[in-house]
């Protein structure tokens, strides 16, 4: 069998797809299909914003530090992997709250707005140290202690000084 050049078809195999293909013009749409359609998941009633949501973050961010002080690059946590980019995500997310708290509200768990002022945050972050290191087994070197309490210094900083570079 010869190969085919340009400008010269293969009958059988057009006859084949002309037999099987249903009957219309190639490359027309269907009149009501929609040339680009958004496929993005909508946002709407996805999440919500809760003081938990806060103090996990926190929480996060000060054993991510801690881990940092530590010599690790990423530290599993809560069976996650999280590394710098969720850090930094994390920062990002209090500040956020902090700087929008009169156009965004956060939700307790009874319900009612709790405004995210540096002042609360900052009790987050005491509040949430205090169960980490309550956490730790009694004969935990002070040392440990140490570089939670200095990772939560450093976390709470990085996000009150506004530094969110990766590095």
């Amino acid at each position: 069998m010869k190969p085919l050049t340009t400008g010269e078809s293969n009958p059988p195999v057009l006859g084949l797809i002309t037999e099987t293909s249903p009957a219309r013009t190639p490359g027309a749409r269907r009149a009501d299909a929609v040339r680009y359609p958004d496929l993005r998941p909508s946002p709407c009633g996805v999440g919500m914003h809760t003081l938990q949501g806060t103090r996990a973050a926190v929480r996060t961010v000060i054993r991510y530090r801690n881990g940092v002080l530590t010599g690790k690059g990423a530290s599993l946590l809560d069976g996650y992997m999280e590394d710098l980019a969720t850090d930094r995500i994390y920062r990002l997310m209090i500040a956020q709250r902090i700087l929008h708290r009169d156009i965004v509200k956060i939700l307790d768990l009874e319900g009612q707005p709790v405004e995210h002022t540096p002042e609360q945050v900052s009790q987050l972050f005491d509040e949430e140290l205090n169960n980490i290191l309550n956490e730790l087994p009694p004969n935990t070197e002070s040392s440990v202690v140490y570089t939670y309490r200095q990772a939560r210094r450093i976390s709470e900083n990085l996000i009150t000084c506004w530094e969110f570079d990766p590095i």
